[in-house]
Order: structure tokens, then C-alpha cells, then sequence
């Protein structure tokens, strides 16, 4: 949607920026303008309400394209009282503060899915350079599950992923120190 409306606003920007270049060169040139004039006058009205229409049209369409439309996600679960609905960027931002749990996460990203009622977790890592892989992500994985578990109770939780993205070296040691 973010494409389709830079798309349209390029070409109205491109448009405007046309018609203006038009009104300033008139002056000088007044044969422009009045040949543009008499061209527009010259055809027929349905071509005229056809391209008004248009324009109305294609404004509408930038203005539609330029609102977010993503509707907020949300876990429902119910429990002996009644529903609970945790809205999933709440999660997403707890989640966020794992890395600062873990020495060996430089960052971190979380994503969250609902798919079919059950949360599907996805962690997205940049780690440091003699990280044993294997274990950090059983381990994260586990306090996700603890997390979720323990924030927000009978949770059907479908899966954790994680995903390594990147493992940054050590700084080389300056020159001239001794080790």
C-alpha cells in the first residue's frame, strides 16, 4: 500500500509541478498557455467529465492508500471469569527485553503471529562471536515459553522460532598492546 501511494503522489507531484512550470513560462511564452486552453476547450464534454472524474478518482485513491489499514491483533484466551484479549505488540514490546536477559544477544527483534488461535513467536537474534548457538536459542526459547506462561497464563502458544542473523567478532585488540 506504501508503494502504490508514493507511486500516486509522484505523479501528482509531477503533475502540479508540470502546471506550474506552465503558469511561470506563460508570461513569456502566451502562445503555450492558450494553446493548452483552446486543446482543452476543443474536446468533447463526456472527455471533459471523464477527466474530471478521473482526477477525482485518483485523488481519492491517494488519500485511501496513504491510511494504515492494518487492524490490531490481538491473543483472546478465556478463562473462569471470562475473555482476555492482549493486544500483540504489547507482547512483542515485553519480548523485546529478553536480549537484555541473555550477555551473549547483541539485538533483537520479536514477531508475533496468530495463526489459527495460537500464538506463533518468532525472535530474530544478532549474536556476539564464540556464542554457542544451539544452546542460547533452547534457552530463549524456554523463557519465551516461561514468559508467556507466567504473564499470560493458559496461552496456546503454537511455536518459538529463532532465528540467527548475524554473530559479531570481538573488537581487535589496538596495536602496540601486549597480551
Amino acid at each position: 500500500m506504501k508503494a502504490i501511494h508514493f507511486l500516486l503522489g509522484l505523479v501528482l507531484f509531477l503533475s502540479l509541478a508540470a502546471a506550474g512550470l506552465a503558469l511561470v513560462i506563460s508570461p513569456q511564452v502566451p502562445e503555450v498557455l492558450r494553446t493548452a486552453v483552446a486543446w482543452g476547450a476543443a474536446q468533447p464534454d463526456w472527455v471533459k467529465v471523464a477527466v474530471g472524474i478521473g482526477g477525482l478518482v485518483f485523488l481519492f485513491a491517494y488519500l485511501l492508500t496513504g491510511f494504515p489499514w492494518r487492524r490490531a491483533a490481538f491473543i483472546t484466551f478465556e478463562n473462569e471469569n471470562g475473555t482476555v484479549s492482549v493486544n500483540t505488540e504489547a507482547v512483542q514490546r515485553y519480548l523485546d527485553t529478553l536480549k537484555n536477559e541473555f550477555a551473549a544477544v547483541v539485538w533483537q527483534k520479536s514477531h508475533l503471529r496468530v495463526v489459527r488461535g495460537a500464538l506463533d513467536v518468532g525472535l530474530v537474534l544478532g549474536v556476539r562471536d564464540g556464542t554457542q548457538i544451539p544452546e542460547l536459542c533452547k534457552l530463549m526459547q524456554a523463557r519465551v515459553r516461561e514468559l508467556l506462561e507466567e504473564h499470560l497464563g493458559t496461552c496456546d502458544l503454537h511455536g518459538v522460532s529463532v532465528e540467527v542473523n548475524e554473530i559479531r567478532s570481538r573488537k581487535p585488540a589496538p596495536a602496540g598492546t601486549a597480551t
